[in-house]
């Protein structure tokens, strides 16, 4: 999916490799935002547009803790630390679904140039265990 050129001068690359029952998928999107630091933290923010569902994503970056907040169709705030287990409410247009983040690993190589984060981590939903390696890249242009 490509996602909505947003006039910014970051290129920023999701790519999630999503495992269930020994079938994998690999999802991958690339989008245009900005990417700043504020008090140590670095903020990566970017919009997507699908089917004319609009969503903004906002990446915070807190040293070994990462943040991933969508708002829009899509809404959800998923918190990543490695060892820790969180539930998080997923809203959809037709309803919302309570999920269950458990995180394995987060890698944030960040600096003023962009860099990467990467995300293992475990997603139940609804009983079904999806194992995810996300890398997440932030190239400026």
């Amino acid at each position: 999916m490509t996602l909505k050129n947003t006039d910014n001068e970051y290129r920023i690359t999701v790519r999630n490799k999503q495992t269930i029952d020994n079938k994998t998928d690999i999802i991958e999107e690339t989008a245009y935002g900005s990417y700043h630091e504020k008090n140590g933290k670095r903020y990566i923010m970017y919009k997507t547009e699908a089917d004319g569902d609009r969503t903004s994503s906002m990446i915070k970056a807190d040293g070994a803790e990462i943040l991933i907040k969508r708002s829009g169709s899509i809404s959800s705030s998923m918190a990543y630390k490695a060892g820790a287990r969180k539930t998080f409410m997923y809203e959809l247009p037709y309803g919302a679904m309570e999920m269950e983040l458990e995180t394995h690993r987060v890698i944030s190589e960040l600096d003023e140039r962009g860099g990467k984060i990467e995300l293992v981590y475990t997603l139940t939903v609804q009983g079904e265990k999806y194992f995810n390696d996300m890398k997440i890249t932030v190239v400026k242009r």
